[in-house]
């Protein structure tokens, strides 16, 4: 079995000039009904031809709204309008700001056993899947060990 086996194409991308905001509603929009609690929501980042350029999960925006706080102590967290001013922090930073770089790809034809090393040794949520450096899919883990153990379906 293939990546191409078992990856998912609709895949929800955002340009690394999008804004910090506009990454937010877009996983907010895709990711915020109950069916996902459970999910590992995360963004593809492409360049301005379509390439992978990054990608981008909510445990970085997350970092990027605190480390945009600075020192502060725990009484200033505290208070109304913390979170408001952690926004603000970021208002004119965009995607390729704080995305993370050059991320693990593979192609379609990429074999599960190495799929498997790949997630294990990463701890990867997802990757991408690419054909001539264009993004076409995505492996997520759960497709993935539901692949690897068919056996136990039948």
């Amino acid at each position: 079995m293939k990546a191409k086996d078992i990856m998912i194409t609709d895949i929800t991308t955002i340009s690394k000039k999008a804004s910090i905001k506009e990454a937010v509603l877009l996983l907010q929009q895709n990711y915020s009904d109950k069916s996902f609690l459970n999910a590992a929501p995360g963004l593809v980042v492409i360049n301005d031809w379509g390439e992978l350029a990054g990608v981008l999960m909510p445990l970085t925006i997350m970092a990027a709204l605190m480390e945009s706080a600075g020192d502060v102590s725990s009484e200033e967290k505290q208070k109304e309008g913390f979170y408001e001013q952690l926004c603000y922090n970021l208002k004119d930073k965009m995607v390729e700001d704080i995305m993370e770089r050059e991320p693990l790809s593979v192609t379609e034809d990429a074999n599960l056993i190495d799929l498997v090393d790949l997630f294990i040794i990463h701890r990867f949520h997802r990757i991408p899947v690419v054909r001539d450096k264009k993004v076409v899919g995505v492996i997520y883990r759960t497709p993935l060990l539901f692949a690897m153990s068919s056996c136990f379906f039948k």
